[in-house]
């Protein structure tokens, strides 16, 4: 069996149409949820980005938290044991994160494919700063600082996607297919681990035209974002208008990743693959839209932060033995020996993560009471701007 393995960044659990979300267009996470496994109770642990991926790729706890540091080559991971076991493995990603600063998340696989143009993608020097065609220059709202589209972030956004012209330009696009690209020239496989790491819709929520005008409706918007808000965080000063264009913003580049996610089911399809091929979609980590006046992540870790959709799609689908829904607590750990399960290969010593498949299959509530998520202590132990701040949080299923 092959077994894909997608992590979507900044993707939270209550923004999902299967998850019981009425007014966000995801019609094609829905329909890969249809025949999956749906859990209800994922949260992740170490937050953010690298930390989350290194709980993936180890299937342990750091101190509890690990800290936003480089992959420790003598570490075993999950691609390195698949490969011991005759499996060849592939990593696609556009988050960049995994490859600059020599964050090591490479090496691990056989191969692997970094598509450009993310946040924080430093692609290109130039004297001059050329904005992508979805971006104004005509101010949309006066109550945004002008600063706030200033920052080096969306500079080097702007200068990576300078020859973005087309929806197929996009990142998020190019990245499907790629993946797609992958199952064509691998239809025939029965022994491949794929890990897709696909940044939307991680800031900076800007998005093809046609997709921003899905949310912000209002008369004679041309769905143009303007730059300032993309760099807008706190919310204090911000209008209603403008918080509600800027929530549209998310909502816009969710649909807009769930568009090119449709490339990929659709490639899965075609080649035949979903007949042998597992699937698991999930995210790193929420955001906040708004709540308790914030625009992205922060400290402490939240409900909106934390909570994270996860689907389990076997090839043969999953509709059996439990039901379509599962209340078993999941960790990022817990992938690790879940992904060895489904494919039949023994379990190495020092993983700390548990089987999450078969208690669900079972309706099972599984082994864990709660979930532990936050940043390490190694990113707070020499800040002096808030020496109580709180270190981690700790959910169940109702608090």
């Amino acid at each position: 069996m092959n077994l894909a393995y997608i992590v979507i960044d900044t993707l939270r659990y209550d923004y999902i149409g299967a998850n019981g979300n009425d007014w966000i267009e995801t019609p094609n996470i829905d329909r890969f949820a249809s025949k999956a496994l749906a859990y209800d109770y994922a949260f992740c642990a170490s937050f953010p980005t690298i930390p989350y991926r290194t709980d993936v790729i180890t299937g342990q706890y750091g101190a509890p938290i690990h800290p936003w540091k480089p992959l420790r080559h003598e570490r075993q991971t999950l691609p390195w044991t698949l490969a011991e076991n005759g499996y060849a493995t592939q990593l696609i990603h556009d988050t960049p994160h995994l490859v600059n600063g020599g964050h090591n998340f490479d090496w691990p696989f056989h191969a692997w494919t970094f598509v450009r143009g993310a946040e924080v993608d430093r692609d290109w020097i130039a004297d001059t700063v050329v904005w992508p065609d979805n971006w104004t220059r005509q101010p949309l709202f006066d109550c945004i600082d002008d600063k706030a589209a200033e920052s080096g972030m969306l500079r080097s956004y702007a200068r990576a996607n300078r020859n973005r012209k087309k929806p197929e330009d996009w990142n998020c696009a190019r990245l499907f297919n790629t993946a797609a690209q992958f199952l064509k020239d691998n239809a025939k496989r029965d022994n491949f681990f794929l890990w897709i790491d696909c940044f939307d819709p991680h800031e900076p929520w800007d998005s093809p035209l046609e997709f921003m005008k899905k949310y912000d409706t209002r008369p004679g918007y041309d769905g143009r974002v303007d730059p300032r808000s993309l760099g807008a965080r706190g919310n204090a000063q911000l209008s209603d208008e403008a918080k509600q264009h800027i929530k549209a913003q998310y909502a816009a580049k969710l649909t807009w990743m769930d568009h090119c996610f449709g490339q990929f089911l659709d490639a899965l399809e075609s080649t035949g693959l979903d007949k042998n091929t597992a699937v698991i979609l999930t995210g790193d980590h929420g955001t906040n839209v708004g709540e308790r006046g914030r625009f992205g992540k922060g400290q402490p870790v939240r409900q909106q932060e934390a909570h994270v959709p996860l689907f389990i799609r076997l090839p043969d689908g999953d509709r059996e033995e439990g039901g379509g829904r599962s209340s078993v607590i999941v960790q990022p750990q817990d992938f690790y020996p879940t992904i060895l399960n489904i494919l039949g290969e023994a379990r190495p010593d020092g993983i700390e993560g548990h089987d999450i498949l078969t208690p669900a299959r079972n309706g099972e509530a599984g082994t864990r009471e709660l979930a532990l998520s936050g940043g390490s202590i190694e990113r707070w132990e020499n800040s002096t701007e808030n020496p109580n701040l709180n270190l981690f949080t700790v959910f169940d299923r109702e608090w």
